[in-house]
């Protein structure tokens, strides 16, 4: 009886050492997932993070190239503002004598500046889902936004390229020769090699009522186009900005 005893008690001590073994083991392969899952996790985070960075490069570049095309919009606008001022300090003198000047500013009237930049990329970026990988919500928020700014300031520039095909080209040219417009310019034109048979009446067209209210439409829209695209420059401003401070960060 006694030898029955001692032999269960053996067997009882062999199974709690096989039991605590067993349980090492387990214990150890499952701390040998969590380890391998922190890890996989920590390498999967670690690829967005260089991605994210990627990307935040990418869209500082591109935003640096939009704001310089913009603040070049915007010197355009200044420029057409003042050949209209000039047109209107003109009609004020009633010298019509140089006509070549005259000439000149008619031909610059006809130039409307507009956003021909690349927003292809932000597209891209926001329809590829590539947003996502952005973690600063201020950021992914002034992207969204950017598409539909941007449309804003086309509708502005369609509008005064409108005016100046449909009001402005027609009407001027009633009165002037369009050959003689562009004589003053340093690219190749047909017309300058041509005498114009066309008579010109600059009294006419000055005084034609037209003339002021057209070229008020266009000064309108031109302002109007220059503030929405000052906000524009002011969102890049804000954009590049957030980006430095999270690639500062990083």
């Amino acid at each position: 009886m006694l030898n029955f005893l001692r032999k269960l008690r053996r067997n009882e001590m062999k199974s709690t050492r096989y039991l605590k073994y067993a349980f090492g083991e387990i214990l150890l392969v499952v701390i040998g997932i969590l380890i391998a899952f922190q890890v996989n996790n920590w390498n999967e985070g670690r690829k967005q993070r260089i991605e994210e960075t990627k990307l935040l490069q990418s869209i500082k570049v591109d935003f640096e190239q939009t704001k310089a095309t913009l603040q070049a919009l915007n010197i355009r606008r200044e420029e057409s503002l003042s050949n209209f001022k000039r047109l209107i300090e003109v009609r004020n003198s009633g010298d019509f004598s140089n006509e070549l000047h005259i000439d000149t500013l008619l031909a610059k009237a006809t130039f409307t500046p507009t956003y021909n930049g690349n927003t292809s990329s932000i597209a891209i970026v926001i329809n590829s889902g590539k947003i996502n990988l952005l973690s600063n919500d201020s950021l992914k928020s002034m992207l969204l936004a950017w598409p539909s700014q941007i449309e804003n300031l086309i509708e502005r520039e369609l509008d005064a390229k409108v005016v100046t095909n449909e009001e402005w080209v027609p009407f001027a040219q009633r009165y002037t020769s369009v050959n003689d417009w562009f004589k003053n310019y340093s690219f190749p034109a047909p017309s300058k090699e041509r005498e114009s048979k066309v008579s010109k009446d600059y009294k006419g067209l000055f005084n034609d009522r037209r003339f002021e209210n057209t070229i008020t439409k266009l000064e309108l829209l031109y302002i109007a186009a220059k503030s929405r695209t000052n906000g524009l420059i002011n969102s890049t401003n804000s954009i590049i900005e957030i980006i430095d401070e999270d690639l500062e960060n990083r």
